[in-house]
This record gives C-alpha cells, structure tokens and sequence, in this order.
C-alpha cells in the first residue's frame, strides 16, 4: 500500500483538500479566480483564519448604479456584485510557517464551504482550538495596500455613472423617445406654426 492511499481525507471542497498528512489549496482564489495550487505538508502550516468581509458602501453604491441601468441589462450585473459585498464575502487566510499570509475567497453561497475548509485545517494543525468567525468591513482583506482608493476610486465611481447614463441615453434614442429627434423637433414646429 503506497503513501497517498493510506491518507484519510477530511475535506474536499473549492478551496481546497485538507488530509492527515498535508493539505492542498488555491492562494490568490477569488471570485472570478481559481488561483494557484499549493500542495503542502501539514508541518508547514502556521495557522488559518476564516473571515466574513463585508462592504456596505461599495454594495450600496453597486445596486445605486444597478437599478438605473437595469434597463439596458448591465444593471443586473452592478446588483449582482452590489448584493455579493452587503452578503458578505467568505475568506479564508492561510499563514505559512515561513511567513506568507495566502489568501482565498468565495462567493457568498461558498460559506459553508469555507468554514469546512478552515475548520477541518484547523483541527489538523491545532485540534483543540475552534474556528472563529470574524466580520470585517472591508473587501480588501490581507492586502496591504486598498485596490481602489481615494482618487482612483473617485474616477472609477464616475465612469460607471457615465457608462451608465449613455446606456440610458442610447436606449432612449433607440426607442425614438429623445426629445431632440427629428419627430419631436416637427411636433414643437407644428405647435409654433398653429399659435
């Protein structure tokens, strides 16, 4: 019997494989990632957080750029991620022995997935400590530097609400609703003409 039979696996899910003998999971892993693969013994695993992170205004925001643009079916995709950020984000953060903080993340529906994770990698390395859930506001969470701040975040915030509104403005035209199309220009000469 070889090796890699005799191990007995705990976990098995998105985020990873966690057995008795090592564990195998996707740093860099987000939401429209797979991220890498690392295959490693158990020994080298510090410790492993998981974490809930929350973004109440960059979700509110998302469906307040949504709900306009609905129409023109973009919107469904800023609800989308606007609803994702108010859920929460589930993140599990794995620390390595030699100092690396590797980070996954998940759709909302992945929590239960992710607890797994963490609680299976976490009675394999400290058995008599429990998983705790902590709740963050913030979506970079483990980065050192924000994606997205202060005028970088500013710009973005405006080109989507220019986006938007041409969007807006392109499907009114398309519709032949726009007040300044010819239809509507004879209208207000007919109107003229008669008073």
């Amino acid at each position: 019997m070889s090796e890699t039979e005799a191990e007995t696996t705990y976990v098995d899910n998105i985020f990873g494989v966690v057995t008795d003998q090592r564990v195998v999971y996707h740093p860099n892993r987000g939401w429209l990632t797979e991220g890498d693969r690392e295959d490693v013994p158990l020994g080298h695993i510090a410790s492993v957080e998981f974490v809930i992170s929350r973004s109440l205004i960059n979700g509110i925001l998302l469906i307040v750029i949504g709900v306009p643009a609905i129409v023109v079916l973009v919107g469904v995709i800023f609800i989308l991620f606007g609803y994702c950020l108010l859920k929460g984000t589930p993140t599990v953060i794995v620390n390595t022995t030699d100092g690396k903080r590797e980070i996954m993340k998940g759709w909302p529906w992945h929590r239960e997935q992710a607890y797994d994770f963490a609680k299976a990698l976490q009675g394999r390395i400290e058995p008599d400590r429990e998983v705790r859930v902590e709740y963050v506001s913030s979506v970079s969470v483990g980065t050192s530097r924000p994606v997205l701040s202060g005028p970088l975040l500013l710009v973005a915030v405006i080109a989507a609400l220019v986006t938007v509104g041409c969007a807006i403005v392109w499907l009114i035209m398309l519709l032949g609703l726009f007040p300044f199309s010819v239809a509507t220009t004879e209208r207000i000469y007919d109107v003229i003409r008669r008073s």
